[in-house]
């Protein structure tokens, strides 16, 4: 995350809003659920044309940016969440309402398994309930970064699971998880998932004929041309 607050501030809004009789334990239980679990996250903007991010994200503008379908990153079980930059307070507000149910599960577990071991058995048989929170917590997003307009997915998977993978980049060992957003049994036709690719500013011009050369179809090839150089 280029945010280190970024989960963390979205959980502090939250228990913020939650009775104070209740805090002391769903934070506790909070804490041993994300000490078990890695928390992938996937990001994407809804626009191409943000020179920030080509700046950030695009090799300084000399990358691309892939447009991509949304009913393929449904079928990969990939639900979108708009970020929300402001008026967190109020959005907490909403999620203790929304999960109240399990606010009280938690408060009551953690008077029933005072033994730390046994919570943590708890933890981990109730991980659904958390990963559901982590869903709706991970939207809240730093205003500093509001011209991102991102979206997010989040997959949380706990430690040791098959399906977590490490990759190496900007000197760190990082975890993730594939996504398979296109059905096996699918017409190979590349524009049907990625309908359109943009060249950033910075970006040869020279890779639309290699597009061109690769027989992708009707995906559209574009060029930012902001006039960054």
């Amino acid at each position: 995350m280029n945010d280190k607050l970024e989960l963390r501030q979205g959980l502090n809004s939250f228990l913020s809003q939650i009775r104070e009789k209740h805090r002391p334990s769903f934070e506790r239980a909070f804490r041993w659920h994300d000490l078990q679990n890695h928390h992938c996250v996937f990001s994407l903007s809804r626009s191409p044309e943000i020179l920030s991010q080509w700046r950030a994200y695009a090799t300084d503008g000399a990358g691309m940016a892939l447009g991509l379908n949304e009913t393929f990153l449904n079928y990969a079980g990939l639900s979108l969440v708009e970020c929300s930059y402001e008026g967190h307070e109020s959005y907490a507000t909403a999620l203790v309402e929304k999960h109240s149910d399990f606010i009280d599960l938690v408060y009551s577990a953690s008077e029933e398994h005072p033994a730390e071991n046994s919570f943590m058995d708890w933890i981990r048989e109730n991980s659904v309930g958390f990963y559901k929170l982590t869903e709706d917590l991970i939207a809240l997003k730093n205003p500093a970064f509001l011209e991102e307009k991102e979206l997010r997915v989040i997959w949380s998977r706990p430690m040791g699971n098959e399906s977590i993978k490490m990759r190496e980049a900007r000197n760190l060992i990082i975890p993730y998880v594939e996504a398979k957003i296109w059905p096996d049994d699918e017409h190979k036709n590349f524009a049907v998932v990625m309908p359109e690719i943009w060249l950033g500013p910075k970006c040869s011009k020279l890779n639309q004929i290699s597009f061109l050369a690769m027989q992708m179809g009707f995906c559209r090839i574009m060029c930012h041309d902001c006039g960054y150089i």
